[in-house]
């Protein structure tokens, strides 16, 4: 899950990258301190995670290595075709029919389990909730700014590790705390620099 969240980490270093390649300076010394908040946001991740390695367990941090750095390209895609017009429902009903048949192909291939219990029904607004989701995280990136909309996605470890105190009696050490506290502070930072980077309106004039 860490490696996973790192697509943060991805997109401030794709977008400062694509940035170099242009040469505009400027905009580097612009966006140095949101790659800042983005980098707090992260370490407030592993903070909360506290991930280990083992040795056997190399080829599985690679494949979520690779799932952060697959999603920071999927983030800067959807943020592109936002910008040249694409509605965000057209973009997210391409996804989800992309992973349908994704899934379906697989489940060719590896054992499944009939739907024929009560449990199965709680996939109906799992499904239904993962799609708005999905549609509001595309229109988050489609209108906002991609580094900001990057940072806030951390907030998802901060929900969840509520979600297991309030539901499931979980504890969280204190670094988690700690971790918790720098998710929501690199966020507000982040929000903070992004507004204060806009440039202010024209002044009416009567």
């Amino acid at each position: 899950m860490t490696l996973n969240y790192m697509s943060g980490v991805w997109v401030a270093a794709f977008l400062v990258g694509g940035t170099l390649l242009m040469g505009q300076l400027a905009d580097i010394r612009r966006q140095g301190p949101l790659v800042m908040a983005v980098m707090a946001g992260f370490a407030g991740v592993v903070m909360m995670l506290r991930p280990t390695l083992e040795q056997n367990q190399l080829f599985a941090g690679l494949i979520g290595l690779l799932s952060g750095l697959m999603s920071a390209l999927a983030y800067i895609q959807v943020a592109a075709l936002g910008r040249v017009g694409e509605p965000e429902a057209r973009t997210v009903f391409y996804f989800s029919l992309g992973a349908a048949l994704a899934g379906g192909i697989g489940m060719q291939f590896f054992d499944t389990h009939a739907l024929n219990t009560v449990q199965a029904l709680w996939l109906l607004p799992v499904g239904i909730l993962a799609a708005l989701g999905q549609l509001c995280m595309t229109r988050a990136y489609t209108r906002g700014a991609t580094m900001v909309v990057a940072n806030l996605q951390y907030s998802g470890i901060v929900f969840a590790a509520l979600f297991g105190l309030l539901l499931f009696g979980d504890q969280l050490p204190l670094i988690g705390w700690l971790g918790m506290a720098t998710i929501v502070a690199s966020g507000i930072v982040a929000t903070f620099l992004r507004a204060r980077a806009l440039p202010n309106p024209p002044a009416e004039v009567h």
